[in-house]
């Protein structure tokens, strides 16, 4: 039998960015460990791919196209998860981009996407699912964890990435 560390049985992730890479990893973590997971991804086939991945885990898998720099899209998504399960216990924003120039040839459009998605996605995200858990804590059932996925860049900076690593540095102080 393989090690399990810990057993998520009846509890419901959501993963933004969960359709590669870190936020993958995690997804598949918590689904091993008995979790049900609503992932969101924009790239349809990598949605397709990692729900398959995630089924195979055996639990409920709910994949959604959220558009997280669209906080209207961030707050129907958050429905649509506790809709479809019921409730929200621990909630990954780890969607996120990068898109740098040099300061002189970095357009305000560039930097507003790139803060958008990595910073105030995070903050409609944590908002929506906050107002969720403060809920279930008021009708006796509390618990929950918000977790952010930064970088080292927040720390060290990014050179030609200046969008980047700030929004990574504010989540950090968020």
């Amino acid at each position: 039998m393989a090690f399990q560390p810990f057993d998520l049985s009846g509890k419901v992730a959501l993963v933004t960015g969960g359709n590669g890479g870190i936020g993958l990893g995690m997804a598949q973590g918590l689904a091993a460990a008995g979790a049900s997971i609503a992932i969101w991804g924009l790239n349809e086939a990598k949605n397709a791919a990692a729900e398959a991945a995630l089924r195979t885990h055996g639990g409920d898998v709910l994949v959604q196209r959220v558009d997280v720099s669209d906080e209207d899209a961030v707050g129907a998504g958050i429905a649509a998860t506790l809709s479809h399960f019921g409730r929200i216990d621990f909630c990954a924003a780890n969607a996120g981009i990068g898109g740098g120039a040099p300061f002189a040839e970095m357009t305000t459009e560039k930097w507003r996407r790139v803060t958008t998605v990595n910073l105030d996605a995070v903050f409609w995200t944590f908002r929506e699912v906050a107002k969720h858990m403060l809920d279930r804590a008021a009708a006796g059932d509390a618990g929950g964890s918000l977790v952010v996925t930064s970088s080292t860049s927040a720390i060290h900076g990014a050179p030609r990435n200046q969008a980047y690593a700030a929004s990574k540095a504010a989540v950090q102080a968020m």
